[in-house]
């Protein structure tokens, strides 16, 4: 069920409502019974936010019929079960854009899930294998020369099972089974970490992750841990993806001579200035002469590339793409091939806009093997174009058809890697030129987006949605909720306003709907009598990345509601 975003306000308004109190009719809640538990900690490196659903049925995955626990793991990877649920085999679901691996400045990239058996108190790639095939968990402790048991853990005794660790999760998904599909790739990178042993250059992979590139080959990828090691030291080159903003600003350039200063070029004028880093949301600050700041939030981080969005009160929140081994002035593309487009699927994070209003979007672009191009946009499936490509002395030429013809564009690669091209795209009927990324993985520029949209408030990534997992907790008569930022208003529901129904333990929503922050939670009917109803609530619940953390009625307080409750 999706939701229109101009009921947000009463949607929310409504979602938690209604005060603890007991069926008496007061306004006093009961107190919860003391529920022991039981420690469990994420580990690729320490999962924040991942969220953790209890295999009731056992069965390898997380379906209607598990409970899935409303908190999500804090800083440290770490959360609290009842020892009841760890009797359960625990399921870890990483969420793309959402979960925050200490090993990373910027949240996983794509989602998927681990598994520990009942009574373990760690779960990490190796446990999930440990559950899917015992005997290649052995085989990998062969290998490593490592104690099954060291790998079992937590990890911190043994850097090699750490870089091993790490370089798994690349190649895992939603579907827990799938890590045994991958036992070759796994056997690349334990050959890859064997090779830096005896070469006494195993220490240079304790800030890497090995990942299998698309030839099959190992391949060491630094991990990006800290801004400044990215930043300084290195000239980056900045533009923007709207093409009114790029049009009046060009192509700029920061040169960051150490961690607290900067060169900084715009139209052939430069200036140094300090700036800072904020380490806890990833802005950079520049200060001006006059005292004057500015402010972009990365949103994407790598060793080549960066995206940031301005981050400026009542300016322009356009996304901004730096490269720092080609200058985005230059008119000379990289080398590319035909292969490296034939029979792929590569996704463009581009700006859409007609004006200086950032619109950014995501449109899919499928190179056909005849020479065919498939243009779709992934969140709106009647926004569908054909065409065709071809790559003629390292450039590509990409011929769109729609309602209004034929429109040819150029495009010159200017920064390139395994994942993701960016490109420098003209088109004769077009003034300037426009700058747009393309990733081989959709979930790259989703994030980007949704991680855009928490800024702004703005919706760039229209029909798509997500889950919230709803248990009532034997309150059967819980069939929808209402939400509210204050506790306060949440007592107070408009009996008019509109709700969002359970619907298979689930809710489902608009992505974007919801900003981040705390909210309050109410269950009830609202089919019973006006004057006689009962509701369950409030809880207060985290939003992270537009998503409500999962519900759980288990100990909440019941309200009986009458003919008061709306006054």
């Amino acid at each position: 069920m999706q939701f229109n975003k101009s009921i947000l306000a009463t949607t929310l308004l409504s979602i938690f409502a209604l005060s603890g109190c007991n069926s008496g009719g007061s306004d006093s809640t009961s107190t919860s019974p003391v529920v022991p538990t039981k420690t469990i900690t994420v580990i690729d490196g320490a999962l924040e936010n991942a969220q953790i659903c209890v295999d009731l049925n056992d069965n390898n995955q997380c379906d209607k019929s598990d409970k899935v626990l409303p908190q999500l793991t804090d800083k440290a990877g770490k959360i609290e079960v009842s020892l009841d649920d760890a009797k359960h085999a625990l399921i870890a679901q990483i969420i793309a854009g959402t979960t925050k691996d200490s090993d990373e400045i910027t949240p996983v990239s794509h989602s998927y899930s681990m598994i520990t058996d009942a009574g373990k108190a760690v779960i990490t790639p190796f446990t999930t294998l440990a559950n899917v095939d015992p005997q290649a968990l052995s085989e990998i402790a062969d290998n490593l020369g490592i104690n099954q048991q060291a790998l079992l853990g937590d990890l911190s005794t043994s850097s090699k099972a750490r870089i091993l660790a790490r370089s798994m999760t690349p190649l895992m998904t939603d579907d827990i089974k799938n890590i045994a599909q991958q036992k070759a790739k796994f056997k690349t990178v334990i050959n890859k970490i064997e090779e830096a042993e005896n070469n006494d250059t195993l220490s240079q992979l304790e800030n890497s992750r090995i990942i299998i590139n698309e030839n099959g080959k190992a391949e060491i990828q630094p991990l990006v841990k800290n801004m400044a090691d990215v930043l300084v030291g290195k000239t980056w080159f900045m533009a923007s993806l709207n093409n009114a903003q790029n049009q009046h600003s060009g192509v700029l350039s920061a040169n960051f001579k150490d961690k607290n200063n900067l060169e900084f070029t715009e139209h052939n004028e430069t200036e140094n200035m300090p700036y800072t880093i904020n380490k806890e949301n990833n802005n950079i600050v520049r200060t001006f002469d006059d005292g004057d700041t500015d402010t972009q939030k990365l949103l994407y981080i790598s060793k080549n590339l960066i995206i940031g969005a301005m981050n400026n009160i009542d300016e322009a929140h356009d996304l901004i793409v730096w490269t720092t081994t080609n200058n985005l002035d230059t008119q000379q593309s990289l080398p590319v091939t035909t292969e490296q487009f034939v029979g792929k699927t590569w996704y463009m994070l581009t700006d859409d806009s007609d004006d200086s209003t950032a619109k950014p979007a995501i449109f899919s672009y499928s190179f056909n093997k005849n020479g065919s191009l498939t243009t779709t946009e992934p969140f709106d499936s009647t926004n569908s174009f054909t065409g065709s490509w071809l790559i003629n002395n390292n450039e590509l030429t990409t011929i769109i058809n729609d309602d209004e013809g034929s429109h040819t564009f150029k495009n010159i690669i200017i920064e390139q890697s395994s994942d993701y091209m960016v490109i420098k795209e003209t088109n004769p009927e077009y003034s300037g030129v426009n700058y747009s990324v393309l990733f081989n993985d959709k979930a790259n520029p989703v994030n980007i987006l949704k991680q855009w949209d928490n800024l702004t408030n703005h919706t760039s990534i229209a029909g798509s949605t997500i889950t919230t997992n709803v248990n009532v907790a034997g309150h059967n008569d819980i069939t929808e909720l209402s939400i509210d930022k204050t506790e306060a208003e949440a007592k107070k529901p408009d009996s008019d306003s509109p709700t969002i129904t359970i619907k298979n333990g689930k809710v489902t929503y608009s992505d974007s709907i919801f900003t981040d922050g705390t909210y309050y939670v109410m269950g009830y009917n609202p089919n019973q009598n006006g004057h006689d109803l009962y509701a369950y609530g409030p809880l207060k619940v985290s939003v992270i990345n537009g998503r409500v953390q999962d519900l759980d009625f288990t100990n909440a307080p019941i309200v009986h509601a009458t003919s008061d409750f709306n006054n």
